[in-house]
């Protein structure tokens, strides 16, 4: 086997190391709900996760909906994911966490 073949068959089995951080979110647009998320792909992620969760705790704070009729631009399902769009479990109980949860059939 080829040292390339090799590292192939290691990098496929090895947990790999997150290289960042992003708020992903749900934000109206008109009649339709779209995805989108901070720091944009073109951006420089976050280090942390710890400072994600924070981040995004503080951003559903912020863009908290009331209860009423859905409004343009209202931001639900707040979470974090890394650098490849997987979600990251929230760092104090390692369970998904999702912030401003609408449930998807109201979307």
């Amino acid at each position: 086997m080829k040292l390339k073949d090799a590292m192939k068959v290691i990098d496929e089995g090895w947990i790999r190391k997150k290289k960042g951080y992003r708020i992903c979110f749900q934000k109206r647009a008109g009649s339709e709900w779209v995805k989108d998320m901070f720091p944009g792909e073109n951006e420089k992620p976050l280090t942390s996760d710890v400072s994600a969760w924070e981040l995004a705790r503080r951003f559903a704070q912020a863009k908290k909906p009331d209860d009423s009729e859905i409004q343009e631009g209202e931001i639900v399902n707040i979470s974090v994911v890394d650098d490849m769009g997987n979600p990251v479990n929230f760092y104090g109980t390692n369970k998904p966490r999702v912030l401003n949860q609408r449930p998807m059939e109201e979307i």
